[in-house]
């Protein structure tokens, strides 16, 4: 029990940060900061919790620069932010609440999706359509 209580803001981060984002494959017209930016997200949060999110928060400036120290992870977020903006590429950064509303969202289409598969395979069954051609 306690260390569920202890990984727990982990997971929400990790969550927060991957789950509500594209995992689509690109291909090689995508830079690696543009498929940096689109299939992670940040988490918006005052200064004083940083400590307490463990630069998890910064999920977007992780995946780009790995090796910054997490006393540099907010200054760097400014710099990367600036550059999508002078160059347009998208950078996704919502408070805590619209970043569970975004995964949650994103669940519900994968929902739908996985429901949509499931009659696909059932009216085969049905009609005896196994795919042995």
């Amino acid at each position: 029990m306690v260390s569920h209580m202890v990984t727990a803001s982990l997971h929400v981060q990790i969550t927060l940060s991957h789950f509500a984002m594209s995992t689509a494959d690109l291909g090689v017209d995508e830079s690696f900061p543009q498929k940096m930016l689109r299939t992670t997200m940040d988490v918006d949060c005052p200064e004083w919790l940083d400590f307490f999110h463990g630069g998890l928060q910064f999920q977007a400036i992780h995946h780009l620069y790995p090796q910054i120290p997490r006393h540099n992870l907010r200054r760097t977020q400014k710099l990367v932010q600036e550059f999508c903006e002078e160059v347009g590429i998208p950078y996704a950064l919502y408070g805590f609440v619209d970043g569970n509303k975004e995964v949650i969202g994103k669940l519900a289409e994968v929902g739908r999706q996985a429901a949509i598969l499931a009659q696909c395979q059932n009216t085969l069954a049905e009609r005896g359509d196994y795919g042995h051609h």
